[in-house]
């Protein structure tokens, strides 16, 4: 009787080791999922477990990687490297390169159509978006867009691709079947990142001259803005659709916008030069070009809970989580 007494002590005592020192974990699921953080400044990529928020492994791509599109049904992520002027395929099971696709030019934004089958590339300087068969790594179909095209992004119908043109300040909706310009939206000065929220209902241009974003509503086409930082550059939203994320380059901050009442209800201070934003559950991972790193905020209280050293200038443009 004794034995057991101790036993089942010794038991209850170890599973409050376990929770009390945070080595159990309750908000995150058995599936680990990662983030793929493009290095510009040293041609790498930093993977992180989102569930341990480690570094598990460092990448070397292209010259000058920035773009960044994942994908969990290929169980790839895509780099844009815009001096080598090609992008790299990483097999996310190995984390190795497995393909580089060249292109004729210099490819900034990447975006991923809704099943995968094909990858969209923003040529930055030919002013051109590439359609590429991601089985086959070819090019499709090639089509002249707006000046300086950056962001894209795909509808959650699968129909429609976006695209923020940065120097002729506005976007193009892309009909995805035939591959045309079906309308442009004027937004604001310099848009450069671009997202659409999970439902699908708002679309979102960061304007980058303006320090605004610009809110699209796509049923009624009607456009608002909202000011956020200093020179304003990616956005996300958050897992309901109550919050978008804004990060602000020359402020170090993003800012937390309110889409019922379109207001910014916050701004966090996080690492310098923050760049590109992504989101896995209640958490917030931006990258930060200044300080090489990149800030972990926790959405619930809106605060930088961890920051994860990374390599040289982290941009990470475009969606670099991978959910498992």
């Amino acid at each position: 009787m004794n034995i057991n007494i101790k036993y089942n002590s010794l038991i209850l005592a170890l599973i409050t080791v376990v929770i009390n020192t945070g080595c159990m974990s309750f908000h995150k699921t058995d599936k680990h999922n990662f983030a793929y953080i493009s290095n510009q400044g040293e041609n790498t990529v930093s993977v992180i477990d989102t569930t341990t928020n480690q570094v598990i492994k460092t990448i070397s791509v292209g010259k000058a990687p920035v773009g960044v599109a994942v994908s969990a049904a290929l169980q790839r992520a895509y780099i844009s490297n815009v001096e080598s002027q090609d992008i790299s395929v990483i097999n996310t099971m190995t984390n190795g390169v497995i393909d580089t696709i060249k292109v004729n030019g210099s490819p900034v934004g990447l975006s991923l159509s809704a099943d995968s089958k094909l990858l969209y590339v923003a040529d930055w300087f030919s002013n051109q978006i590439l359609e590429i068969n991601t089985q086959q790594t070819k090019l499709v179909r090639l089509l002249n867009i707006g000046e300086a095209p950056a962001g894209m992004a795909t509808s959650t119908d699968k129909q429609w691709l976006y695209v923020a043109n940065r120097d002729s300040n506005d976007m193009a909706i892309i009909d995805t079947s035939s591959f045309t310009i079906k309308k442009r939206i004027a937004v604001g000065k310099h848009p450069f990142g671009i997202a659409v929220s999970h439902s699908g209902l708002w679309l979102v241009t960061v304007n980058v001259k303006d320090d605004n974003v610009s809110l699209i509503n796509t049923k009624t086409k009607v456009r608002q803005e909202v000011k956020v930082g200093y020179h304003p550059y990616c956005a996300s939203f958050n897992q309901d659709d109550k919050f978008l994320y804004v990060t602000n380059t020359q402020d170090d901050s993003v800012s937390v916008i309110n889409i019922a009442t379109l207001k910014t209800i916050e701004i966090i201070p996080v690492g310098s030069t923050p760049e590109g934003i992504s989101i896995d559950h209640d958490y917030a991972y931006v990258a930060n070009w200044g300080s090489n790193n990149v800030s972990v905020i926790d959405l619930r209280t809106n605060k930088v809970i961890t920051t994860i050293k990374t390599g040289d200038k982290s941009r990470a443009f475009g969606n670099f989580m991978l959910i498992q």
